[in-house]
């Protein structure tokens, strides 16, 4: 009885893996190859709501509002004499502008020359910039990676771009 236990136990923890390798290659198939036929029923629902607001009517008291005249009237009008206002005469003058007065000039004394560097004539050797070759050194995982590269046929380059035939 024991032993019968522990063979459905054993066959039941390796059932459950197997299960979930069937699954991811369900998922990967799902997100290689998606179904577009499938859609929310609810996407192309119109909304169809009441052309007006509806009105709704509520019992009030009546109240009293006194009308106000808020215009005032004026009783008579005043009027200016214009003769009393004169104009005045301007003078203009012309402007004086001060002067400034000369700009001066100083002497200076004319600097040296820089005397030449005692290594301007002097060549080293130097390697190339190492952008002029290739990087060789790989790792593991790029290693790992170049061992799976294979060239890609057509048909599976027309289905990685989503193309028809």
């Amino acid at each position: 009885m024991v032993r019968l236990s522990l063979l459905v136990l054993a066959f039941l923890a390796l059932a459950t893996p197997s299960y979930a390798q069937e699954q991811e290659r369900k998922l990967v198939d799902r997100l290689l190859s998606p179904n577009t036929k499938l859609a929310n029923p609810d996407q192309n629902k119109k909304f169809t709501g009441g052309l007006e607001a509806p009105t709704r009517s509520a019992a009030t008291k009546s109240f009293y509002v006194s009308e106000r005249n808020l215009s005032r009237t004026f009783v008579a009008d005043r009027s200016a004499k214009t003769t009393s206002f004169r104009t005045r005469n301007y003078s203009t003058q012309s402007a004086t502008v001060p002067t400034l007065p000369p700009v001066r000039s100083y002497q200076t004394k004319r600097t040296r020359e820089a005397p030449p560097s005692a290594y301007s004539t002097k060549k080293y050797a130097t390697r190339d910039f190492a952008g002029n070759r290739p990087f060789l050194g790989q790792g593991k995982s790029q290693k790992a990676l170049h061992a799976q590269d294979r060239p890609l046929t057509i048909d599976e380059v027309r289905e990685l771009l989503n193309k028809n035939k």
